[in-house]
């Protein structure tokens, strides 16, 4: 058991609830229609007692009651006769994806500073504007997708930090830290395409993990594809390194 996976997968889980959530011998059903796949997937967190054979039918039923395609989250936990067993009723690899960590010792008592044309505000609230804001960013352009969007957000119980940099009083990247367990998740660091490679995503970055560390977090952890060089770079140049990886198994003729 990879005790490190099985945290931050806990982490995850507890940022953003899905709109629905059902417990089946040991994996999570996760429902939200248009939300992607990590909020309509199925994670197999714990060990099973059940015959996989029935428990993929089972889970194939559900999603397909809902009109949903089944996808299912292969995380360092997860044995690999499940992924083997996918792999042969055609489900395919998708959306492989680093799960990364940085000490936040470096970081506490540092304040970020940005270029003067520009400015950085972090806020314990997700107000109105900031939201809007990452909805625009994450090119959410389905009205349903952007509404299940806000309500996972809004739905956040734990200490957050909302990252907005300014340029002529309008925001063009933003970010969020969600902080639990004395470890605090960066999520959705998004930078308007025209701004960048000007600092504006490192700025964020720093910017809530120096607030983590200031407010009893020790550990920084993100999620990057790893086909994402830009941002694999950018991370690693802040201190991240990798803890470990998932990935998607997803019917090639059932896709969000």
């Amino acid at each position: 058991m990879n005790l490190a996976a099985l945290r931050y997968e806990e982490l995850a889980l507890n940022a953003f609830s899905a709109l629905h959530t059902e417990v089946y011998d040991g994996w999570l059903l996760r429902f939200a229609q248009g939300a992607g796949y990590p909020a309509n997937c199925v994670i197999p967190l714990y060990l099973s007692t059940r015959a996989y054979e029935d428990k993929i039918a089972y889970c194939e039923e559900k999603f397909a009651a809902r009109r949903l395609p089944c996808v299912f989250k292969m995380t360092a936990n997860v044995a690999s006769s499940l992924d083997q067993q996918l792999a042969l009723k055609g489900y395919e690899m998708e959306g492989k994806t680093r799960i990364m960590e940085c000490a936040l010792s470096p970081y506490k008592g540092q304040r970020t500073k940005t270029a003067d044309r520009t400015q950085i505000t972090l806020s314990r609230t997700l107000e109105p504007g900031w939201l809007e804001a990452l909805l625009n960013l994450e090119d959410m352009n389905e009205r349903q997708e952007a509404k299940e969007a806000r309500i996972m957000l809004e739905a956040i119980r734990n200490p957050v930090y909302c990252a907005a940099v300014y340029e002529n009083g309008r925001i063009v990247g933003c970010g969020l830290g969600v902080l639990e367990d004395g470890k605090i998740g960066l999520y959705d660091i998004r930078v308007e395409e025209g701004m960048r490679k000007l600092g504006i995503g490192s700025a964020i970055c720093r910017a809530i993990m120096e607030e983590g560390a200031e407010n009893g977090a020790d550990t920084a952890y993100l999620q990057v594809g790893v086909s994402n060089r830009a941002a694999l770079a950018l991370y690693e140049s802040l201190g991240f390194n990798e803890v470990y990886t998932y990935w998607y198994r997803v019917r090639q003729d059932a896709r969000l």
